[in-house]
């Protein structure tokens, strides 16, 4: 039973970026050309609800990739919230300073480095990003409404099974990083 090429998907590009798929993994490539071809179907809408909200609410994009960082990452430090979202320290520390004014972040000192910063969603910064998470998920609502239920189904299934196996490849990942940073500290203790 061969499987039904996605929509207008698109043509593979010839140099990947270097945070992609290795070339030789087909699956995976044919899975992002879907995964693509979806949000494609979907983004116009997102895109423009995302963009009056932030708009109503005197939001910037930077300041809500911020916001879902934070979200992700919790607790992270102001140096590390920097470092993922490719923004210098003191432009960092400004969007910080002006999202904990507004009461959607808290910031809290590091108890293992009182000298060190950590970010963590206020529960109104949880609330905000859960309605605009919502907000934005309306977009694939809408694309899902008009699919036959038995491929949603199918396609809800087989993206549970992802979802699982990539999460289980992440936790293993950051098990083996702290292992390492673990090793690397006690390494550096010993030399001192």
């Amino acid at each position: 039973m061969s499987r039904p090429e996605p929509p207008n998907p698109a043509p593979p590009s010839p140099e990947p970026p270097s945070n992609s798929v290795p070339s030789n993994s087909v699956p995976a490539e044919r899975l992002t050309r879907c995964m693509q071809a979806l949000h494609r179907l979907a983004s116009g809408r997102m895109m423009g609800t995302l963009q009056h909200d932030l708009q109503g609410e005197d939001v910037s994009f930077t300041q809500m990739t911020a916001l879902y960082k934070v979200r992700a990452l919790a607790p992270i430090s102001i140096t590390a919230l920097s470092e993922h979202l490719g923004v210098s320290l003191p432009a960092t520390s400004q969007l910080i300073q002006e999202l904990v004014r507004r009461e959607l972040l808290e910031r809290r000192e590091n108890p293992e480095n009182r000298r060190e910063k950590l970010l963590a969603l206020s529960g109104k910064g949880q609330d905000f990003v859960t309605v605009r998470e919502k907000n934005i998920m309306g977009a694939y609502s809408e694309v899902f409404g008009r699919v036959a239920p038995e491929t949603l189904g199918r396609a809800e299934e087989a993206l549970s099974a992802l979802i699982a196996e990539a999460q289980a490849q992440k936790q293993t990942q950051q098990q083996a990083q702290q292992v390492q940073l673990a090793a690397e500290r006690a390494a550096f203790k010993e030399s001192v």
